[in-house]
């Protein structure tokens, strides 16, 4: 299996462009190819021609949640050669706002054009979903009462009421002969209620690689030895991590210390990782 990083807040080099925002190519063993997110505009679609990564054809689209920093590519989704199936939980359409006192409210969601295109094309997921074989999609992950999820500041109003629990969140699973590989968008389900969900579906399975954002860059200390501790317990013996986006230099430097800096690498648009 291989992974391309088509965009994310930093680069692998300075051939890449880089946004806030995540998108990931998936390629199968079998050969279909599958993108997770599509970054805020078309910067995925720039670095996959940088990349000489053709986009063209794809298995399917799977949207980790509606956030205009994971679905605002799938405006120019129509350049694409083939209409791939857009996969993602129903509540990824709604509308939300950041509410954030002494700042700006700022409106968080898909673009009306990204709505245009996903629209004829969705496929609502709850629950968990084999895509195909060896890839899953975990939607409606459960929180434990006092979990960390990082959905503080999120609204269903503008004026800063109706919490919103961001229950879109969803997270994609690989299925290696090496073990797991769980790709996140921004984990707002909480790091470890989402691989608790994910070790309960392969509890024989272990965990070999983490790709993506997790979210923790305000986590205090205790929620990241929570989060080291678990995965310490599931991981795999080669275990490797690649956090980007939303991960927080914090969370990064505190996996380092657990699991050395071979294992714990950036992710970066223009990174390509082979399993």
């Amino acid at each position: 299996m291989k992974l391309a990083i088509l965009c994310d807040d930093t680069v692998a080099s300075d051939r890449y462009l880089t946004e806030h925002g995540v998108s990931v190519l998936v390629e199968l063993p079998n050969g279909h190819r599958w993108l997770l997110d599509t970054g805020t505009a078309d910067v995925f679609l720039r670095n996959a021609d940088r990349m000489g990564v053709s986009l063209d054809g794809l298995a399917g689209i799977v949207i980790s949640h509606g956030h205009e920093d994971h679905t605002g590519g799938l405006a120019f989704c129509s350049r694409l050669q083939g209409k791939p199936p857009v996969y993602g939980h129903p509540y990824i359409w709604h509308k939300q706002y950041e509410v954030t006192k002494g700042d700006p409210v700022r409106v968080l969601g898909m673009s009306d054009r990204s709505r245009e295109y996903a629209a004829p094309l969705f496929r609502p997921v709850n629950g968990m979903a084999v895509l195909e074989d060896g890839l899953c999609f975990f939607t409606d992950i459960p929180r434990a009462p006092g979990s960390y999820a990082p959905t503080a500041g999120k609204f269903f109003n503008e004026d800063g009421t109706g919490p919103c629990p961001i229950i879109d969140d969803a997270t994609l699973v690989a299925r290696t002969p090496r073990g797991l590989v769980a790709m996140f968008g921004c984990a707002h389900a909480g790091y470890v209620n989402i691989l608790k969900a994910v070790r309960k579906a392969f509890p024989a399975e272990r965990l070999l690689s983490v790709v993506g954002g997790l979210h923790l860059g305000s986590a205090n200390d205790q929620v990241l030895a929570e989060a080291v501790a678990f995965t310490d317990a599931f991981r795999a013996e080669d275990f490797t991590f690649y956090g980007g986006h939303c991960t927080g230099g914090k969370t990064i430097a505190y996996f380092k210390e657990a699991f050395g800096d071979d294992a714990v690498k950036p992710l970066g648009a223009g990174r390509v990782i082979q399993y």
